[in-house]
């Protein structure tokens, strides 16, 4: 009769500790799980590379199917993420520092179509006959359809003195039904250099300053077009800056942060908000335009790492924001480091939050002042009026 019950508690201890063996192996379980199906999707990657390679009826290019592989990979993730290819990578690092190689368009894809959005200063495209609003229909006698914008990118930009021969189409009867016709171009790259930035000053020593792009110098430019302009007005100081940000489709995070930190010396700047939690990037105490009068340009077009800068600026009551509703770009893009072909991945890794915690993705930013006007002057003029009336910029506050 003691055996029985002896039997059960014997039993019983078993049991516990099979079930905690069991939840001490459970987590090394699920990654030998997930380390089984990726080798098992390598595997089927290669095996699948292998069939074509043997099987289709054609030779095929190893290159060419990786390519289409990684493509494939990105494509199933967002609009925004893409695979650059080791030219289109080495470009978009130097554009980064803000001078490359190329013809000075901007272009983006509209209704599926790559249009030329915005003509850079002083560049070949500007003494071309090219306008906005153009669509890219030929680059070097070849169909664009179906292709990137990675790779159109690629294919205007290249080695300064070579050419390239594009065909537009271009609408010329805005009423219905709508008129188009071709405009065919050959224009030489050239190296283009501070394209991204311009500078003058404007009535009651107010300085203006224009940037086409977030690139990583930015701020270094800002400083030296402040501090030109203060030198030439030696008998009064500087009155205010005007940073105009319309049109402007983003660039890095370090220009952002390092731009924002020009005007505020403490607080968060930026945050990213992505599966793996919340980072922040802080402003130094080291800034030399703490209490200069600041007004930021933005528009429809303004998008990504300038609507952090206006963002940031605008939660700090340090700048007032003029204009018009923002883009509403506010994922992350990181370039991860080359793959082994040369080629490297531009993904959607987080999303940026204001120093208030507000999140742009959906709505855009909305200026303090609106300006709907495309009259130059007079969204100039708005300009000087907050950087003279004292009642419409107020002193830098936290950001509980």
């Amino acid at each position: 009769m003691n055996s029985k019950p002896s039997v059960t508690r014997r039993t019983l201890i078993l049991g516990v500790l099979c079930g905690l063996i069991a939840g001490m192996l459970l987590p090394r379980g699920l990654v030998d799980e997930t380390a089984r199906l990726g080798s098992l999707s390598l595997r089927s990657l290669d095996e699948a590379n292998r069939q074509l390679i043997e099987h289709y009826q054609a030779p095929l290019d190893q290159s060419a199917l990786t390519d289409a592989a990684l493509q494939g990979m990105v494509s199933m993730l967002d609009e925004d993420s893409q695979v650059l290819s080791e030219r289109a990578y080495a470009q978009l690092i130097a554009s980064t520092r803000g001078a490359f190689a190329g013809v000075g368009m901007q272009v983006g894809l509209r209704r599926e179509r790559f249009s030329v959005q915005r003509i850079l200063p002083n560049s070949p495209a500007a003494s071309a006959d090219i306008q906005v609003g153009d669509v890219i229909i030929k680059i070097d006698g070849r169909d664009v359809v179906g292709w990137q914008l990675s790779r159109v990118i690629d294919h205007l930009r290249g080695t300064a003195g070579t050419t390239v021969d594009l065909e537009l189409s271009r609408v010329v009867n805005e009423d219905l039904p709508q008129h188009t016709k071709n405009v065919s171009v050959v224009l030489e790259r050239q190296q283009l250099k501070a394209v991204y930035f311009r500078t003058r000053l404007l009535e009651n020593r107010v300085v203006y300053a224009g940037a086409e792009q977030c690139y990583d110098t930015l701020d270094q430019d800002i400083k030296g077009a402040l501090r030109a302009q203060a030198e030439l007005e030696t008998d009064s100081p500087i009155a205010g800056l005007v940073l105009d940000l319309r049109g402007n489709p983003g660039g890095t995070l370090t220009c952002a942060v390092r731009t924002v930190d020009l005007f505020i010396d403490s607080g968060t700047i930026v945050s990213t908000q992505s599966h793996r939690g919340i980072e922040s990037y802080q402003a130094s105490s080291t800034t030399p335009y703490l209490s200069l009068p600041l007004v930021i340009l933005v528009d429809g077009s303004t998008a990504s790492a300038a609507e952090i800068i206006a963002g940031a600026l605008q939660d700090y009551g340090r700048a007032t924001v003029v204009g018009s509703q923002t883009f509403a770009k506010g994922s992350v893009q990181t370039l991860l480091s080359p793959l082994a072909n040369g080629s490297a991945l531009k993904i959607t890794t987080a999303h940026y939050l204001t120093p208030r915690g507000r999140s742009f993705s959906e709505t855009g930013l909305l200026p303090d002042i609106e300006v709907s006007s495309l009259d130059e002057n007079a969204v100039i003029g708005a300009a000087l009026q907050a950087i003279t009336d004292p009642g419409v910029i107020s002193a830098p506050s936290s950001v509980e």
